[in-house]
């Protein structure tokens, strides 16, 4: 039995491998059973994050608390933007969102120059080079030294609208 509570523990959902039906002489209970074990089962699924990745708008099925109202849940969302040829400096790519309306959760990627991938943001780990994320309100910037020229990849931006 899953239980879909306010409290973040209470709805951490796990259905149980075995169901048990009544006998098929009772349709009303057999229809009621198995009407409850599809619900439990929608509840359940939706609360897993997805591992959906397109270059467009998505709802994660997080769940974040609103600060003005913690018995209430906001929903997560996400966008996955490509970031073409990057060169040293400051690259930028318009975002589209508008963040008066949101809160961002977290921002990553990957950059590759075809043999070596790189995290975004990549602090130097002993080398000279260095990569780093900002998004302001028009754009995502991409800052990059002189040994990621030429690389390119994707950044997932992942927010909370305000309701």
């Amino acid at each position: 039995m899953s239980t879909t509570g306010t409290n973040a523990t209470a709805r951490v959902g796990i259905l149980p491998p075995d169901i048990y039906l009544p006998k098929l002489d009772e349709p009303e209970l057999f229809h009621e059973v198995i009407n409850e074990r599809e619900r439990e089962t929608g509840v359940i699924l939706n609360q897993k994050e997805n591992g959906v990745y397109p270059l467009m708008e998505v709802l994660t099925s997080q769940l974040w608390f609103k600060s003005d109202d913690p018995q209430r849940d906001r929903d997560g969302f996400r966008t996955v933007y490509e970031t073409g040829t990057l060169s040293t400096g400051s690259n930028t790519i318009a975002h589209g969102l508008e963040p008066s309306t949101f809160t961002f959760t977290n921002m990553f990627g990957v950059i590759t120059d075809g043999t070596n991938h790189v995290p975004l943001p990549n602090g130097d780990g002993g080398t000279t080079d260095s990569s780093n994320i900002l998004v302001n309100a028009t754009d995502i910037v991409i800052n990059i030294t002189a040994g990621y020229n030429n690389y390119s990849g994707q950044i997932v931006l992942e927010y909370v609208k305000f309701q």
